[in-house]
């Protein structure tokens, strides 16, 4: 399968997947140094927001939470967000009238405008109650990972009766199948999400390893059943579509890499102008230049990583060790329980580390 798309209405020159555009790119550095562009060089200068490239779009992420949506545009750059994170933070009483009416002000209650890094940072705010424990999790965990190279990723998944689930299983469906009115004789098909993409080493000098991951929290209910946990058939769904999708992945993620090196350095330019800190960025682990400049082959691996977080040292000897023997000798997944996030909790680890399990 080609690793290079059509850029829709063109019919001229193809984009690689699941990248940006050198016009695009050449644009958000043009943005982040011009009058109108204040909000765009606060997210660079920002260590707790993740970028993520897309196909011809790039996501900022906060907890999971996709604070915006950024575009190529007629007039340079175009930017959306989710109206829910524009909801002011502030502990306020409004007055219901007798016609039904509320006496409120919507300015004093959304962000109508940006104004700064203020409405950034409660932006933030309102996505953190909307995170929930194990999308705030895995932000933890991907900040603590500098091989990491994406999250939140969705690919279209293997056709349906490629990805069967296994008799029993009781699968997350977390995208939309094809509608039932489509036309006969369409294979229907999904989309995946999976958590988080990294690279790693295997020992060979010219070839680096694209390998994506599922982190669940260990109080999941999806991962304990008296007959076939639910992750199972979701495992199994991702397998399918890994190997479906694995040559366009292999001939994509070169052009995400060199996107990013980019961009990191566009947050370095950011933080130096305004006096800032850079080593406060995410850093980024060497693997990943190298791959951008074609120093090392990628090749990807189509056997999800499961990885369980949320628990202490007497929950990894007790509940969790007997999820993840399960998990794993029942069912053959590739389980790695880190405990808790922070700053030291390698969770998405080359595989000579995949036997141990620090809290």
């Amino acid at each position: 399968m080609s690793g290079v798309e059509n850029v829709p209405g063109s019919g001229t020159a193809a984009v690689p997947y699941r990248s940006l555009s050198e016009p695009f790119l050449a644009a958000l550095e043009a943005l982040a140094a011009a009058s109108n562009g204040a909000w765009w060089a606060d997210v660079l200068a920002d260590p707790d927001l993740l970028l993520a490239v897309r196909n011809r779009s790039l996501n900022v992420y906060y907890r999971g939470a996709s604070l915006f949506r950024i575009t190529p545009a007629s007039e340079g750059v175009a930017a959306e967000t989710h109206v829910k994170y524009l909801v002011r933070q502030r502990q306020a009483m409004t007055r219901l009238a007798a016609d039904g009416g509320f006496g409120l002000d919507p300015a004093a209650a959304v962000w109508t405008r940006y104004e700064g890094p203020a409405t950034l940072a409660e932006m933030k705010r309102a996505a953190t109650p909307l995170a929930g424990l194990e999308k705030t999790g895995v932000h933890a965990l991907v900040q603590a990972n500098p091989n990491v190279v994406d999250v939140e990723v969705s690919l279209t998944g293997a056709p349906l009766d490629i990805a069967a689930e296994p008799d029993g299983a009781q699968a997350e469906v977390d995208a939309a199948l094809q509608s039932p009115d489509a036309d006969a004789g369409v294979v229907p098909k999904r989309q995946d999400r999976l958590d988080v993409a990294s690279l790693e080493e295997r020992g060979v000098a010219d070839e680096a390893w694209l390998v994506f991951h599922e982190a669940k929290l260990a109080a999941n209910p999806a991962l304990r059943s008296k007959l076939i946990p639910a992750i199972v058939g979701q495992v199994e769904r991702y397998r399918a579509t890994l190997k479906h999708e694995a040559d366009r992945l292999a001939s994509s993620y070169p052009a995400l890499c060199r996107d990013l090196v980019r961009l990191d350095t566009l947050r370095r330019t950011v933080r130096l102008a305004r006096g800032l800190d850079v080593a406060a960025l995410p850093q980024r682990d060497p693997l990943v230049a190298k791959v951008a400049s074609g120093a090392r082959q990628l090749r990807v691996d189509p056997e999800p990583r499961l990885v369980l977080f949320g628990f202490d040292a007497d929950q990894r000897d007790g509940a969790v060790e007997t999820i993840t023997e399960s998990l794993r000798s029942q069912h053959n997944l590739r389980v790695y329980a880190v405990g808790r996030p922070g700053k030291g909790t390698a969770a998405f680890r080359r595989p000579n580390d995949l036997t141990s399990s620090p809290v």
